[in-house]
């Protein structure tokens, strides 16, 4: 009978391990971790309302990790903005009906993507140790300027009551946002690769503010606040 219970204990106890190795997930099975990439960047496709995308954007920007590097912060940030404007533009290409505008967020799609890759490609080079400002300083100059560079986006205002009125609105905000960005690397950076970034996002972010600003113009609505 001892025998028996022995047995029958070693048998038990052996179907009990084959059934907890059984239920452990499969390592082999399991993805791994992201890595790399844009920080903070989700997909293209997250909120389907302007407002929220662009609170979206400034959570991101907001929680951004700051290394105290100016040129490093100002590609990184870049890159989160340049996002924010692609879900924009992603929205009013799903939503939009005016033929204009709908070409504008094509174009952001594409150029954004590639001042990305160019952002993207400066932050791999090497620096010397050391910190250019004080990211946890807010009377810190390009703290200041990047506190500045963001109040557009803060302060939108009520939005008018048509997916392509609203879109032109926020996205002049957006890139006045942009602009603001740019020069505050322009003013402080370092690095020549970036502050040529700067310069083009600078002329081509002016050019297209002042294309939104003349479609509103010839395109009249009440400004309701719906989006």
């Amino acid at each position: 009978m001892t025998h028996r219970l022995v047995l029958f204990a070693l048998l038990l106890g052996a179907i009990l391990a084959a059934s907890g190795c059984n239920s452990r997930p499969d390592a082999a099975g399991q993805k791994p971790p992201p890595t790399g990439g844009t920080p903070n960047a989700t997909p293209v496709s997250a909120p389907r309302r302007l407002r929220d995308t662009v609170q979206l954007l400034l959570h991101q920007l907001d929680t951004l990790h700051r290394t105290g590097d100016w040129d490093a912060d100002f590609a990184r940030l870049m890159q989160v903005h340049h996002t924010g404007a692609q879900r924009l533009a992603a929205i009013e290409i799903s939503q939009g009906q005016d033929s204009t505008l709908r070409g504008l967020a094509q174009h952001v799609l594409k150029e954004h993507e590639r001042d990305t890759h160019v952002l993207m490609l400066a932050t791999t080079r090497e620096r010397p140790t050391g910190r250019d400002y004080r990211p946890g300083n807010s009377q810190d100059a390009f703290v200041r300027r990047i506190a500045a560079a963001l109040a557009p986006l803060r302060q939108l205002p009520p939005l008018p009551g048509t997916p392509d009125a609203a879109f032109a609105t926020v996205m002049q905000r957006h890139h006045q946002s942009g602009v603001a960005l740019a020069q505050a690397e322009l003013a402080t950076g370092q690095n020549a690769q970036l502050k040529q970034a700067a310069r083009e996002i600078v002329r081509d972010e002016q050019q297209e503010i002042k294309q939104y600003q003349r479609w509103l113009e010839a395109h009249p609505v009440d400004r309701v606040n719906q989006f």
